[in-house]
């Protein structure tokens, strides 16, 4: 019946083109004669090769065995092209996007068949649930968006919030991250087109307690930042100063103000001194001895003063610092001599021009006022870390270890130009990150809360709790089994399934502690990239070399596309009644 189909189909296109073409030659008009005829011969031809059911043969690859294609998000459709695979997916949005791939847990998956999986991959936990089954990936190729990030996401009063990591651009236009709090933006940079770069943004809060950033690229969410911002809680600090100044005068106040407890003593003439006490009850201060000392838990003193001091006193607060841990920061007034709380920070003061006033580095946050720092400077020493340097890179604070304390030394001496001028910000930050620097360290008990990686809703967290004293470790109200590390007694993992997004807290010892769980549309990319980062691991560990997907090479008839002859046929019969019309 075929073959008789053929005939016929043959045979009627060409006597219909010996009649179309018999019917030219009788034409009056010769204009195009030869061009008429080939139109006709491939206008017959293309009707007589839509008619018929034209096939050409090819060499495909086919495999040896059953193949299961696992899609993930990121996956590329065009990449699918084996139509006979079994299609299966973990992820509901994956299946609204591919209808066609099927709905399964983990434990569904067919483990004779060889799996294939296409996208960003898989999680830590999916890939646990596979059992260490070998497989292929094929890894999607990662779009625009944020690819890393890392920031202090606990602070103190005062300290500045530092953010760092990398953002691919993929588009011809330059993109603005805007790092915003409170819905107010607080810093930006801008990232060059078709570049992965890496950027730093960085903010000081205003508030204390728990707050979120977000960091946006383009008005576009990227991800949160949540932030734990807790209050500096009041030191007890003790301020000797050579004489009544306005240095000494702003500082106390302004410790006065933020709730520190300041016992200041000032000399005025010799053996003789002026003694103030703000939120502490009043004891003697006319000498210093091992008890008055270890009532404070920071030292503030005029160099001059502590040199000045008994071989008693120096001897008492020598001691306090190296074994209580007493903090002592140190302003250079004088060039007098040489003692123990100097040892580490010699003192330049080159002759000439003083320096132009300039804004201060301060812990690695640049002030927003410039400061007039004086030509004095102190000259780097290994052990030491400097905490303010000036635009000439000179350091104007330091600090070092001595034994349980901490000491720090500065020839800042007019900070109190700041508070003159209004900027309150500035000189909070200088004396926040000194003060927290070196003051004593509290032996209260808190529950420190560790996560390997972001934790996402719905999502296994494990979280190891530190100073834990009880098996359970409570959880939002709720107590998870923990297990305990052998290695360190105190410490305790424990897996945890959160079903919310935003905080979450960890109950133990009669203290709170909290962690936060991010939503599933949250830092995509890095999502992306830590999934792509595990299945390789994954497949690099299971897979072995030796399994490898035998092809065979098959012969096969493919249809022609009609699409090509209904092409000619349109266009030699339109050639054909444009001439007519217009001969």
């Amino acid at each position: 019946m075929q073959a008789n189909w053929t005939y016929i189909v043959i045979i009627i296109c060409i006597l219909l083109a010996t009649g179309l073409v018999w019917q030219e030659f009788k034409r009056a008009n010769k204009h195009w004669l030869l061009w008429r005829i080939a139109a006709i011969v491939i206008a017959c031809a293309a009707l007589a090769c839509i008619a018929l059911p034209l096939t050409y043969q090819s060499e495909v690859d086919r495999s040896d065995e059953h193949k299961t294609i696992l899609l993930t998000a990121g996956f590329n459709a065009d990449s699918l092209t084996d139509k006979n695979a079994k299609t299966f997916t973990f992820d509901e949005m994956v299946k609204k996007v591919h209808p066609h791939a099927q709905l399964i847990t983990p434990n569904e998956l067919n483990k004779t068949e060889q799996l294939h999986v296409y996208g960003f991959g898989l999680n830590e936990y999916e890939l646990q649930q596979l059992g260490n089954r070998p497989l292929v990936f094929h890894p999607a190729k990662l779009s625009a968006g944020v690819t890393n990030i890392s920031y202090n996401s606990k602070l103190k009063t005062g300290e500045a919030l530092h953010i760092q990591g990398s953002y691919n651009n993929q588009s011809t236009q330059k993109i603005k991250l805007v790092l915003k709090g409170l819905n107010t933006g607080v810093d930006s940079v801008t990232i060059q087109p078709n570049v992965q770069a890496t950027f730093a943004l960085t903010t000081v809060p205003k508030t204390s307690g728990r707050v979120v950033y977000t960091l946006l690229a383009d008005n576009n969410i990227q991800g949160s930042l949540p932030v734990q911002i807790d209050a500096v809680k009041p030191l007890r600090v003790l301020m000797l100063s050579a004489s009544p100044d306005f240095e000494n005068r702003f500082l106390k106040n302004w410790l006065s103000e933020n709730g520190y407890s300041v016992a200041a003593r000032s000399a005025i003439s010799k053996d003789k001194f002026n003694t103030e006490f703000i939120n502490i009850a009043q004891f003697p201060l006319d000498r210093l001895s091992a008890p008055t000392l270890n009532k404070f838990d920071v030292l503030i003193g005029d160099l001059s003063v502590l040199n000045a001091l008994s071989g008693a006193e120096s001897a008492a607060l020598k001691q306090e610092v190296a074994d209580n841990g007493l903090g002592v920061i140190v302003k250079a007034d004088s060039t007098g001599k040489s003692s123990w709380l100097q040892r580490g920070f010699p003192v330049d003061r080159p002759s000439g021009k003083e320096p132009v006033p300039s804004a201060l580095i301060i812990n690695g946050t640049k002030s927003s006022a410039k400061l007039s720092s004086g030509s004095a400077f102190i000259n780097y020493q290994n052990g030491t870390q400097p905490l303010v340097i000036n635009a000439q890179n000179h350091i104007l604070a330091n600090s070092t270890i001595s034994g349980s304390g901490k000491i720090v030394f500065t020839t800042l001496g007019n900070t109190f130009s700041w508070m003159l001028a209004g900027d309150k910000a500035d000189y909070s930050s200088l004396w926040s990150v000194l003060i927290s620097k070196v003051a004593r360290k509290s032996n209260d008990v808190v529950n420190e809360v560790s996560i390997a990686a972001i934790p996402f809703v719905n999502e296994p967290v494990l979280l190891q709790v530190g100073n834990n004293k009880q098996f359970p470790v409570n959880i939002n109200g709720e107590n998870i089994a923990s297990i305990q590390n052998p290695d360190v007694p105190f410490e305790f993992s424990a897996l945890y399934w959160p079903s919310a997004e935003g905080w979450q807290s960890v109950s133990q010892n009669n203290a709170v502690s909290w962690w936060y769980t991010y939503p599933k549309t949250g830092w995509t990319m890095i999502q992306a990239s830590a999934k792509i980062a595990v299945t390789k691991k994954y497949e690099n560990a299971y897979t072995k070399p030796g399994i490898v997907t035998k092809q065979i090479h098959e012969s096969v008839r493919i249809d022609t596309p009609k699409i090509y002859f209904y092409i000619l046929l349109l266009a030699a019969c339109t050639f054909l009644w444009i001439e007519t019309k217009f001969s």
